[in-house]
């Protein structure tokens, strides 16, 4: 993995990881349909106004490619977000970012099972390190299997499974397209479908002006925790495996454990620095390949870019 690919999905990591920090002041004010179609809206008219100017709309191929990018919009926005902050809202924190755990290891099998990627020991090693640090940092005992957490539970699962097969799929859709271009249309596809879910969903105060920390996570939430990195996703996924990605979610953990430290008081212990170690070494292993020859036959060249 070059220098910069692993800048940049550091770079996502972080504003996912202060995402998951605020979404939750978000969902507390707005439902999670509501507040999903106005990030989705959002980013689909910024981007729309960039490619418009820059004369790279290409209708016409949208209208030859609408099975994929209703796929991916499915897939990555509609049943991503929907999920994920619906699950969030009836589940506790703890039960959500254990069960997030999971996406790694569905997004290799995903791929896997395409036959986009074949599974490696070191990645197997690796991510089973990373996990032992996620189950130091959030505890099993933890994780509340009552019934008043089940809906929320599979929500989250659903959620998990949704981003992996995004994941995959735009992994092998931007190979051939723009990053941005794709990011615009399928935003603008996973807006259509999340409106029609939000429509009869709006809270009654949704147009008077929110409080103050409520506006500030808005502010966040619609550019620094759906524009930004969706757009630095889709450039990673231009040149990474997609299980590559997704293995850097194990870092979100120890980054929301940071952040908070940082901005809600919350407190290190010796068990979330080992478990920080953990999660770290785990993803280091699991990235680490050995680089082919420069004049060893490859039958797909993006794949070598790890």
């Amino acid at each position: 993995m070059t220098a910069s690919n692993l800048f940049w999905i550091l770079t996502l990591q972080f504003l996912f990881g202060l995402n998951y920090l605020v979404s939750k002041t978000i969902v507390l004010h707005y439902t999670p349909f509501t507040w999903a179609f106005a990030r989705s809206f959002f980013t689909a008219f910024v981007l729309l106004m960039v490619i418009f100017f820059r004369k790279e709309t290409r209708f016409r191929e949208v209208l030859a490619r609408k099975k994929d990018f209703m796929l991916l919009a499915l897939t990555g926005i509609i049943l991503n977000q929907a999920c994920f902050l619906l699950g969030l809202k009836f589940t506790t924190s703890y039960n959500s970012a254990l069960i997030n755990t999971l996406i790694p290891i569905c997004t290799l099998a995903i791929a896997a099972i395409k036959g986009f990627e074949s599974i490696k020991s070191k990645q197997i090693i690796g991510a089973a390190i990373a996990l032992c640090g996620v189950f130091v940092l959030t505890p099993p005992s933890q994780f509340n299997f009552s019934n008043k957490h089940l809906v929320g539970d599979l929500l989250t699962v659903g959620n998990v499974l949704a981003y992996s097969t995004y994941l995959v799929l735009n992994r092998e859709f931007v190979k051939n397209h723009s990053p941005l271009w794709t990011t615009a249309w399928v935003f603008l596809f996973g807006s259509v479908g999340l409106f029609l879910c939000a429509f009869q969903d709006l809270p009654p105060h949704f147009f008077t002006v929110p409080p103050a920390p409520v506006q500030r996570a808005l502010a966040y939430g619609l550019v620094g925790g759906t524009l930004v990195p969706y757009i630095i996703l889709s450039y990673a996924l231009k040149h990474t495996k997609s299980s590559n990605v997704a293995l850097f979610v194990y870092l979100q953990p120890a980054i929301v454990g940071g952040l908070g430290a940082l901005f809600y008081d919350h407190h290190f212990t010796k068990e979330s620095l080992f478990a920080t170690f953990l999660i770290f070494t785990g993803v280091f292993v699991a990235t680490q390949y050995p680089r082919k020859a420069p004049n060893a036959e490859c039958r797909q060249p993006q794949e070598t870019m790890t």
